[in-house]
This record gives structure tokens, sequence and C-alpha cells, in this order.
């Protein structure tokens, strides 16, 4: 009887989380096995031909002759490293801020976290009428105020910095909201303790503050990093990748590479590399700011 009441609450237990289960395989598991499988093939689907086993090669290509996966790949380092830095020192500076009793202060919060709310394609094509080179609006702003217009879309070294600030605009409300929440938890005593040994504000922030959110900036960065290597919708939207390449990002060069030229072997062998070096990086950034916490 003892043994029939177990084997009930055991099955039970299972029968609950089984649908998370094979959710999980369905939807992740076996895509990836699947992925990583045909990334050995020569197939593209366009034609109709055959699956053609070649190893090792899509991976050789990519790596030693594929010139446009590595100008991908500086982007796309160059867009995280700074989205990511500047939407945290926007977002703290703008959580300090919001932290101290200041008039409005609950309007301000609820206005910051707007531009979070909307589709991320949805703000890629409301920004591209905006930075449209013409006829723009930001455009005719600068020309209202006798300034040269600036060519968002179509200049090589602009195109990137338009992306970086489209995202900035989009994802700082993402840190502010974390960083906020981590402010408003910290013990006002230490703070007292502080200044009654002498701490100026500034050194109280720098001495006391910081260290004591690191953990939530920790997380915050890794997940806002991992978030925005994942770049398309932006590029999708805004630029399509060009001018001449400059703005297209490593799931951008994928996404063309599977869907508009078909060729499946080879962007399956792009999504595996892009998932190595996004691993070895968050590993790698997990670990240096492991140390100053």
């Amino acid at each position: 009887m003892r043994r029939t009441v177990y084997s009930v609450k055991f099955l039970g237990k299972w029968f609950f989380i089984l649908p998370a289960i094979i959710f999980f395989i369905g939807m992740v598991v076996f895509p990836m096995i699947w992925s990583l499988s045909l990334s050995f093939y020569n197939w593209k689907a366009a034609t109709g031909g055959a699956k053609v086993f070649i190893g090792l090669k899509n991976f050789y290509t990519i790596l030693a002759k594929d010139v446009r996966f590595w100008g991908d790949l500086r982007f796309t380092l160059f867009y995280v490293g700074m989205t990511v830095l500047i939407e945290l020192l926007l977002g703290l500076g703008l959580a300090s801020l919001l932290n101290k009793k200041i008039p409005f202060r609950n309007f301000f919060r609820v206005i910051y976290l707007l531009p979070m709310t909307a589709p991320p394609i949805a703000v890629a094509f409301l920004w591209r009428m905006f930075l449209q080179p013409d006829v723009g609006i930001i455009n005719q702003l600068l020309h209202k105020i006798s300034l040269p217009a600036i060519k968002w879309t179509t200049d090589v070294s602009v195109a990137p910095w338009a992306l970086v600030i489209v995202d900035i605009w989009e994802w700082t409300p993402f840190m502010f909201l974390g960083l906020l929440a981590a402010l408003q938890s910290l013990p006002q005593e230490i703070y007292d303790a502080a200044a009654v040994d002498g701490a100026s504000p500034l050194q109280a922030f720098i001495y006391v503050t910081i260290p004591m959110v690191m953990p939530i900036i920790v997380t915050l960065v890794l997940l806002r990093a991992i978030d925005a290597f994942k770049l398309f919708e932006l590029v999708f939207g805004i630029t399509g990748g060009g001018p001449g390449g400059s703005t297209e990002s490593l799931s951008y060069y994928i996404y063309t590479s599977g869907l508009s030229y078909f060729d499946i072997g080879y962007s399956c062998a792009l999504s595996w590399v892009f998932l190595i070096i996004v691993l070895f990086i968050a590993i790698f950034v997990l670990r240096l700011l492991r140390k100053e916490v």
C-alpha cells in the first residue's frame, strides 16, 4: 500500500512537469540537435538539391574565408559594447536621480519605461521614418535650426551609430528599472554612517552605492548583452544591413543566408559559431565582473 501511494505521488509530480519537458525538448533540444547535424552538410534548398555531407567544411569556410562573417562580427561586437556601456551609465544616472525626492518623480518613472514596452519591429519602422535622410523628421528639425542634414542611414560612418542611438532609446529603461529597484532596496543607515565618517555624496556613491549594487549590475549587463547580440529588428527595419554591409549583424547574416539564399547547411553552421562566440563572451564577462563583486 505504501509503495502504491509513493508511486502515485512520484508519477503525479512527473505528470505536472511533463508538458514543460516535452515543450523544452520539442522547441529547444530537437531544433539544436537538428541544426547541428545540418551544419555538416551542403544543402541549398532553393535548388531542390540533395544534402551532401561535407564534414567541417562549412565551419572552415566561415572562420578562414568568410570576410562578410568577420565584418558582421566586428559590427556586432561594436554595437553590443557601445549600447550596453552607454545604457548602463544612463540607467544608473537616471535611477540615482529618480531615487531622490524630486517633483513629478512618479510621472518621469512611467515616461522612461514607455520605449521598452513597444515591439522592437515597430520601433525600427518608427525610427526609420525619423532617420530618413531626405524627408525624415530629425533632419527637418535640423534644417529649421540651420544645421546641416545628417545621412543617418546612408553614411557608412554614421549608420552604425544611428542603430546604437535607437537601441539606447529603447533599452535604457531596462537598465533604469533594474538599477532603480536595486537603489531603493539599499538601507539608509549605511549612508548615514558614511556621512558621519565624513564621506561626501560622490564618495558615498562610488564607495558605498556601486559596490552594493554590483551584483545587480552584473546581472543586468549580462542579460542586456546577450539580448543585444541578437540584433535583428533594427537592422531589418532601418538599414537592411547597409550601407555597404556596415550595419549587418550576425543574426541578420544568418537570416539572409538561410531564408533569402536558402543555404541551409551554411546558415546552421553560422548559427553554431555565433552561439559559441556568445557563450565564450558571456562566460568571460561574467568571470570578469564576478571578480569585481
